[in-house]
């Protein structure tokens, strides 16, 4: 499981502004780059704390108290996320500092409140292992692929169009038993590069063909 939707979950706690964003993520790189992003929304924060759960069996666990006292601030964040029992989750809590000083008690009252209320927020998605992978394919069979992943529900994630057009797509159906029925449609004219499988939420929005 994982969380759901994107939020931005803001509480005022003495005078602090804190800020709760919850993030879906997929690799450890990625909590940089979360991070980052909410040093971008949210500029000029006095701590851009958080905690993160990555991997299928959520044995990475990251979180930092970014000048907050020790294990006031990341750690409970973490404590959150691993008592929910999410993978490939992070949230991250921005504090605009207020004045007001709160204690390592209080800190960490706060710090695990924005966590969960984000979660809560955000809402709880079960996520399915996928497969996912890169077909190869002349232009003229572009039409009839793309028909067919279309009416099988098959996100396609990407398109590059050079000598071939290159399509990668992502699904939770047998992968060898797709890849077998794309040869028929493609008469045998289908090179397929499998990539590793990731977690996915199928309940959310389709991805619309480019």
């Amino acid at each position: 499981m994982s969380v759901g939707k994107s939020v931005d979950h803001e509480v005022v706690i003495n005078r602090s502004r804190f800020i709760g964003i919850p993030y879906c993520v997929s690799s450890e790189e990625e909590i940089a780059l979360c991070r980052k992003d909410a040093g971008d929304r949210y500029p000029g924060a006095t701590h851009y704390c958080y905690g993160a759960v990555v991997g299928t069996d959520g044995l990475i666990q990251r979180f930092s108290d970014d000048g907050e006292p020790a294990g006031t601030a990341g750690m409970p964040i973490l404590q959150v996320l691993l008592q929910k029992e999410l993978k490939n989750s992070l949230v991250v809590v921005v504090r605009y500092f207020g004045g007001i000083k709160l204690g390592a008690g209080g800190l960490v009252r706060a710090y695990s409140r924005m966590a969960a209320e984000a979660i809560n927020e955000a809402g709880i998605v079960k996520m399915t292992y996928s497969s996912q992978g890169v077909l190869s394919i002349g232009y003229s069979l572009l039409g009839s692929v793309e028909y067919f992943l279309r009416r099988q529900g098959i996100p396609i994630q990407d398109i590059h169009y050079g000598q071939d057009i290159r399509i990668r797509i992502l699904t939770n159906q047998d992968w060898d038993g797709l890849v077998n029925r794309l040869m028929d449609i493609c008469s045998g004219n289908l090179e397929v590069e499998r990539l590793d499988s990731v977690y996915y939420n199928w309940g959310q929005k389709q991805f619309d063909f480019l």
